[in-house]
């Protein structure tokens, strides 16, 4: 219900141990203690949030965990990117936080409570990818554990987010807010660290890339057409070689992104011939992409 007494008496256990976590992290502290605390913390707060389907309960989880205890969560996260057991759980917190479940996310419009929360998974992600990208070439075994499994989860929380209707992004250009910008770019320096193979080898990675891909393709289409050659021809291959994909997932979202990409193209290539002024300021944003596209014909021609 409305009781934020119940609330808060409910949520004790878990603000007296993050207030412990929080005390220790500011002293010199036993590192694998912290870690045990906030791996079980992770995992209470994990099956609360999942509990938490309406507006009112989970306005009140975040107010709880916003902004001191979820620094302490990326504080961790910069700290022992490398150990999965700690990250996982963590990350995956994450991503549940960021689920529109039931509208629960559709804050009121005075509140800048969705965009406050998208900054947050924001920085975890780009902390996560830049961290773990520092780590260099990994073993074969090492390296969905160490690697691609955080990578997946921070797909899910990103997907979540585009696709959650409580965010509007453009609001981040207008104000010149770099999260927006600074996510994307961390997707993509993701991306290009994993190989094809494995991205379609490891199921949990591409359920999580494909649809991730399609939600770009459907809202982001000018971040898509700004990328350079090389990430655009790695985009289109790998739809190529989703298409064939046993995985329904897979192949539904494939044929989702391409029927977006091929619709912008489309649209862009019938405003080329007016001759408008405002037609030509229009066309300006997929020019690039349909010059892309004419360098390098065999990419559709292969699909």
């Amino acid at each position: 219900g409305e009781d934020e007494d119940e609330f808060e008496n409910f949520m004790i256990p878990l603000t007296v141990a993050f207030e412990s976590v929080t005390q220790i992290f500011n002293s010199s502290f036993d590192q694998e203690e912290a870690k045990r605390m906030l791996i079980g913390l992770a995992r209470d707060l994990r099956g609360i949030a999942f509990a938490l389907n309406t507006k009112t309960s989970y306005t009140m989880l975040f107010h709880w965990i916003y902004p001191v205890y979820i620094s302490v969560l990326q504080r961790a996260i910069e700290l022992w990117y490398c150990d999965p057991a700690c990250t996982t759980p963590i990350l995956k917190l994450m991503a549940e936080f960021m689920q529109n479940r039931s509208q629960r996310l559709n804050f009121d419009v005075s509140s800048p409570n969705g965009i406050l929360l998208f900054r947050e998974a924001s920085k975890m992600i780009c902390t996560y990818g830049n961290q773990i990208l520092s780590l260099g070439t990994l073993s074969k075994d090492q390296v969905y554990p160490l690697k691609l499994k955080g990578i997946s989860i921070c797909y899910s929380a990103l997907k979540s987010a585009l696709c959650g209707n409580y965010v509007s992004f453009g609001v981040f250009k207008l104000y010149g807010d770099n999260h927006f910008d600074n996510v994307l770019q961390a997707f993509v320096k993701m991306l290009l660290s994993v190989s094809h193979s494995d991205l379609l080898q490891y199921r949990k990675l591409s359920q999580s890339y494909y649809p991730l891909l399609e939600c770009l393709t459907q809202d982001h289409m000018s971040f898509i057409s700004s990328l350079e050659p090389h990430v655009l021809i790695y985009i289109l291959t790998s739809i190529s070689e989703g298409l064939t994909a046993v995985d329904t997932v897979v192949s539904s979202s494939c044929c989702a992104s391409l029927d977006y990409i091929v619709s912008y193209l489309f649209k862009h290539l019938a405003k080329e011939g007016k001759k408008t002024l405002q037609c030509r300021e229009i066309s300006q944003d997929g020019q690039r992409l349909l010059r892309f596209m004419q360098q390098n014909p065999e990419v559709l021609q292969q699909v």
